[in-house]
């Protein structure tokens, strides 16, 4: 079998047709009434003196208005003051003066925390030279021990050796002295001794 053949039958699609009753298409137009537009009416024409008043009061209910927000935002601690130009030199002038005066409050900070991080290293340097002081006071101290027993090793060794020649002398002393050995005459020096006598 073969892919372009059709194994199973398929049935035909038969048209379908929607009929829209007339009765139900022309409901929704009877439900859209229009509903009549009410004519608007014409102002009568104002004085200048009224017009005058108005502008006064929509003036006056500005200001009021104003300082309502400002009296309001005084109590929140939010409020801006509208800036001109006079007040923005003097705000940036000010700035710049903070400005000036944080960077020396920063520079002071920096040279304190310098001076407390040198009187530290000081601080630890003198700890530091005491300990070694202490330690070179033990070390000389070791050393004038050890000097004296060296002394005193050597003042015994001295006092043994000298009782032991001491004693080597009384021992020599007590026995007889040998002779001194004679010394051995070569053939001149003994013709020599003979000729002198």
């Amino acid at each position: 079998m073969s892919d372009s053949e059709n194994v199973f039958e398929q049935p035909e699609a038969e048209a379908v047709t929607v009929e829209i009753e007339p009765e139900a298409a022309a409901e929704p137009a009877a439900e859209e009434v229009e509903e009549p537009v009410k004519p608007k009416k014409k102002r009568k024409p104002m004085s200048d003196e009224r017009k005058e008043q108005l502008r006064q009061n929509l003036i006056k209910g500005r200001e009021t208005s104003l300082k309502n927000r400002q009296a309001k935002a005084k109590k929140k601690g939010t409020f801006r003051k509208a800036v001109s130009l006079e007040d923005q030199e003097k705000e940036e002038q000010a700035l710049e003066i903070a400005q000036a005066k944080i960077a020396a409050a920063e520079a002071r900070k920096e040279q304190r925390e310098a001076a407390k991080h040198a009187r530290t290293e000081a601080k630890e340097a003198k700890d530091l030279a005491v300990q070694l002081r202490l330690e070179l006071d033990e070390l000389k101290a070791e050393r004038k021990a050890n000097k004296e027993r060296k002394a005193t090793a050597k003042a015994e060794a001295d006092q043994k050796a000298a009782e032991a020649k001491k004693a080597a002398e009384a021992q020599a002393s007590a026995e007889p002295a040998a002779p001194p050995p004679t010394p051995v005459l070569s053939g001149r020096a003994l013709s020599r001794l003979m000729r002198g006598l």
